[in-house]
């Protein structure tokens, strides 16, 4: 086999594999909460499709109210964390504790709403 054919060969194969690699739909992104002069360390998981929301809610936090929330009113809550990727996303998720938090990003403040798990999340 010839080096062009090679290379082709090898090149077709690496967009074949990229193209079958599942995308993630979420991103969890790293965030330093100011909590009345506390650092909190935290993450936000961040997404576009509102039903991925209902996906990470269910899947990582065993949340199944997650209908019920998202219908709800949300109030405007943090402005959106400066040097983060979450501006990049229309949502996010984040759970401390025994609370669990929906937001939507618009404005430049994270609008939300949140609810009491039945347990505490392992941090």
């Amino acid at each position: 086999m010839c080096l062009c054919k090679k290379r082709t060969f090898f090149l077709l194969l690496t967009v074949f594999f990229c193209l079958l690699s599942p995308l993630s739909a979420y991103e969890r992104v790293p965030v330093v909460l100011d909590a009345r002069g506390i650092e909190l360390h935290t993450s936000f998981y961040c997404f576009n499709d509102f039903s991925e929301g209902k996906k990470i809610a269910e899947e990582l936090f065993h949340v199944r109210r997650y209908d019920e929330l998202a219908r709800g009113k949300r109030e405007r809550m943090i402005p959106v964390p400066l040097g983060t990727r979450v501006g990049y996303y229309d949502y996010a998720i984040f759970c401390y504790g025994a609370e669990f938090w929906l937001f939507e990003n618009k404005n430049g403040f994270l609008w939300g709403r949140g609810t009491l798990l039945d347990s505490p999340r392992n941090q």
